[in-house]
């Protein structure tokens, strides 16, 4: 029924965008010859339309789904798993730069984990979704290996133009200069502007190859330059922290998350096959269905 209800809503889109559309324009001119705004609406709908009319009317359901149940995303829930993205970036100046070259913002990001926590609660709450506790051993046990805490360094960072500015700014850090600073000043690369140049915490496979075998040999304080296709690396390791075995207590809440994400992937489909086929879903001016004659 929904690939049929999409089929109809793409062919009226199609239809009106051949004819007149008030506060069209020329988007391009190639040689004289204009390429019209509905043009380019007709062809993003035609390759995207069906597609993108599903998510949305998916998000719809949900949503009116959750309202009718009284859902909502706690402000403490979205901080935390706000502060959870931001770990992985090390710093919160790092996740914002990173944010913006993508053209998007902390609030839009905060906006969109809210709706997802809210999907994920609607789902646990209609399916009486949980993990039990020797679930929970079990999965432990078969993955103890992975659960553990990787080896890691903090690393500091400068892209550099060239070797001599890397080497006189490795003589200044090595003089008492503050790395911070000088990476703000000096640095090539978002994370300098950012962040001042630093990383966090990170393990093995985050970096590029060349900087990544790299900064495991270093010992705290040390400071190696690195040459890349962008410019000099100048980097600095400022702790090093050994891999460790997982404990159970210090792991059990993430495993159950994860276990939890899991279970909800899985009947997140199925549910929004439920919403639709209770759903009333027609397009606007769609013929009514003639009542049987008895």
């Amino acid at each position: 029924m929904f690939l049929t209800l999409a089929a109809a809503v793409l062919a009226a889109f199609a239809s009106s965008a051949r004819a007149a559309v008030p506060g069209d324009f020329d988007v391009v001119r190639v040689n004289g010859t204009a390429i019209r705004q509905s043009e380019v609406l007709d062809r993003l709908w035609k390759r995207y339309g069906s597609q993108t009319l599903e998510e949305m009317v998916d998000e719809l359901l949900l949503r009116q789904a959750a309202t009718s149940k009284k859902i909502s995303a706690a402000d403490a829930e979205v901080d935390r798993r706000f502060a959870r993205l931001q770990a992985q970036f090390g710093s919160k100046e790092l996740l914002v730069s990173q944010l913006e070259q993508a053209g998007t913002t902390v609030a839009k990001v905060k906006e969109d984990l809210a709706d997802e926590i809210v999907r994920e609660r609607l789902v646990v709450e209609t399916k009486g979704l949980k993990i039990g506790d020797d679930e929970l051993k079990k999965a432990f046990d078969a993955n103890k290996d992975k659960l553990g805490k990787p080896e890691a360094v903090h690393l500091r960072h400068i892209l550099a133009k060239n070797e001599a500015e890397a080497n006189e700014l490795a003589a200044k850090i090595k003089g008492g200069a503050d790395f911070t600073v000088l990476a703000r000043e000096k640095s090539l690369a978002a994370s300098g502007k950012a962040a001042g140049g630093d990383y966090g915490f990170v393990s093995r496979g985050m970096l590029p190859p060349e900087i990544d075998a790299v900064a495991f040999g270093l010992n705290p304080g040390e400071i190696k330059i690195v040459a890349g296709p962008r410019g000099q690396h100048l980097l600095q390791a400022v702790e090093k922290r050994p891999s460790s075995p997982a404990v159970f207590a210090e792991v059990k809440d993430d495993l159950r998350e994860m276990l939890l994400a899991e279970k909800i992937k899985d009947a997140s489909g199925p549910f929004l096959l439920e919403l639709r086929r209770k759903a009333d879903i027609k397009t606007p001016g769609q013929p009514k269905p003639e009542a049987k004659k008895k």
